[in-house]
């Protein structure tokens, strides 16, 4: 210590400053994907302690937006509206979008949300007078649905429902004895295409000039000059087997319970089982048979149209559960064929399948040569239909030769009349 005007004082030590320049430190470099496996092994090994993993660093928080940050001053009183100059509460601390939707009118959120699916009860409490209705009535109930001068729309069983009594059997005046082909007991029981009729050969030239005279009929008629898949029995037969059904104020002749069943399992089995819907009416009307349902003379006539006819009952027991019980042995045992339903679900499962009635005629096809590949591998007969189209039976062997025969077959009949819109089976509206 040193002593300066008798005060004694403290000599500090200094330590040396080196001013030189010190090299920037350098981040690790990490370890090259090798070695990182290797310490992972080592660490995983047992015996060994598991090595800490690195901790992630943190990303800097992102700057905040200046629009949700900054004051907003007040505009003087004259010239603002009321509420502005601050922000809501609500909406102080969400993005733009959030903010926007937020200030919505509260009726063009609910427009909105019945746009995007909302629940049809939640509509139902904001409109207290909506009531659930079928879309055909809420069509009908509608003003808007029927201008003046425009009947109004018509239903599945539209022609049931006519409103003119007199255009609902134009063939009545005629003095033609006419009856419906198929059809179930309720207009509303499934979707109706078109309507077939059937009258006598003799009176099919008749019939044909009475549908076109005016008043046309008010749906889709398909006349049949015999009786389709029924013709291979007697006319007086059918007649005297027939019904009269009272449809409002006219009485309609319908086929008997046993030539209906049959015609509707020879037709399902004729155009090649396509339809779910045709499969459907089968099993409907076989468990609502009568309980006088005379088998006997439902597998009377055509061997082969009634082996058919059996298969397409079976069918409908293996595929909708159908109850077959009260059938005769023979109909209640028969097995199918091992290839009929992986043939008839394949069927159902084709989506751009196109029936009959509803292609390009095939001498428009010839035209046009690019599409005529598509256009006869659209023809060509499924297993079922072949079946039925050669009168072969329903039993294991491959159904690739009568195929194939089938097909030979609609080629001549093309031939010999090219002008034919689609050779082979009749034409199959969805009906």
């Amino acid at each position: 210590m040193a002593q300066e005007s008798g005060r004694p004082r403290r000599l500090l030590a200094l330590r040396p400053v080196d001013h030189r320049a010190r090299p920037p430190r350098r981040k690790p470099r990490p370890a090259p994907r090798r070695r990182r496996a290797a310490a992972s092994r080592t660490a995983s090994a047992p015996g060994r302690p598991a090595a800490r993993p690195a901790p992630t660093p943190r990303l800097p928080a992102p700057p905040a937006r200046r629009s949700e940050t900054r004051t907003i001053a007040a505009a003087p009183p004259s010239s603002r509206r009321r509420g502005s100059g601050r922000r809501s509460e609500r909406t102080a601390g969400r993005p733009r979008a959030a903010r926007r939707v937020a200030r919505e009118p509260r009726r063009r959120r609910a427009r909105g949300s019945r746009r995007s699916g909302a629940p049809a009860a939640a509509r139902r409490k904001r409109r207290p007078g909506l009531v659930a209705r079928p879309a055909a009535h809420r069509v009908r109930l509608d003003p808007r649905a029927a201008p003046p001068g425009v009947p109004p729309p018509r239903s599945a069983g539209g022609v049931s429902r006519a409103e003119d009594p007199g255009r609902r059997h134009p063939l009545a005046g005629a003095g033609h004895r006419a009856g419906p082909g198929k059809g179930l007991g309720g207009p509303g029981l499934r979707p109706y295409g078109d309507v077939d009729l059937h009258v006598g050969p003799e009176a099919a030239a008749a019939a044909r000039r009475a549908l076109q005279a005016p008043p046309a009929p008010g749906a889709a008629v398909d006349l049949h000059g015999g009786f389709a898949e029924l013709d291979d029995r007697p006319p007086a037969e059918l007649f005297a087997r027939s019904q009269v059904a009272a449809l409002r104020d006219c009485a309609v002749r319908v086929f008997g319970p046993e030539d209906h069943l049959r015609l509707l399992a020879l037709h399902f089995m004729r155009h090649g089982a396509w339809r779910p819907v045709w499969l459907c009416d089968l099993a409907l009307l076989l468990e609502a048979r009568p309980l006088e349902f005379d088998w006997g003379y439902f597998v009377a006539g055509d061997a082969s149209r009634t082996e058919a006819a059996v298969v397409a009952l079976r069918l409908a027991h293996e595929l909708l559960g159908a109850r077959v019980g009260g059938l005769p042995a023979p109909l209640e045992k028969r097995v199918l064929p091992g290839w009929l339903v992986p043939a008839v679900l394949r069927q159902w499962g084709q989506a751009d399948f196109a029936p009959h009635g509803t292609r390009t005629p095939m001498a428009a096809e010839l035209r046009r040569p690019w599409g005529l590949l598509r256009a006869l591998r659209m023809r060509w007969p499924n297993p079922v239909e072949a079946t039925v189209g050669r009168r072969a039976r329903f039993d294991d062997r491959p159904r690739l030769p009568f195929q194939i025969r089938e097909c030979l077959s609609r080629t001549l009949q093309f031939v010999r009349a090219p002008g034919d819109a689609a050779p082979g089976p009749e034409r199959a509206a969805e009906r």
